[in-house]
């Protein structure tokens, strides 16, 4: 599947069967079977099969992974400052790729798993392009 086949769109302007479709999904992962579902949230069974494969919430952890590709200046302990940025905000470093630097500017591309940060991953971004001798940050990917 790709991106194209997937909409965005706010639950006020689905029918309510979507959302009973949701809770029915809640109450079989706790444990009910799908007929006591159904009947508990008032769907047909036939409805909640129909949808029950194509209706899902949005994942409220974003990403176990980031790739970040930084541009820095050639200075002692640049890379030093970075890493501790990071590990202050409870992520870790799984790999570090640097690139010998060029007219005293270096690139330095970093994957980093970020399941333990408190703050969001455009927050670290964030922060992480005000460190000492960062010129700029930019985010390759998640997964």
């Amino acid at each position: 599947m790709t991106n194209d086949e997937y909409y965005v769109i706010h639950k006020n302007v689905l029918p309510d069967y979507f959302e009973k479709v949701i809770q029915i999904k809640d109450l079989i992962s706790g444990g009910a079977n799908v007929s006591e579902a159904c009947k508990e949230i008032g769907l047909s069974r036939s409805t909640f099969y129909k949808y029950k494969d194509h209706v899902n919430r949005p994942s409220t952890k974003i990403g176990k992974r980031v790739i970040l590709n930084f541009k820095v200046k050639d200075e002692p302990g640049t890379l030093s400052t970075i890493l501790n940025d990071v590990a202050a905000q409870k992520a870790n470093i799984l790999a570090i790729n640097q690139e010998v630097p060029v007219h005293n500017i270096a690139f330095i591309t970093m994957t980093i798993s970020v399941n333990n940060m408190e703050i969001s991953i455009q927050q670290l971004v964030a922060e992480l392009k005000t460190g000492t001798n960062v010129i700029d940050v930019l985010l390759l990917a998640v997964e």
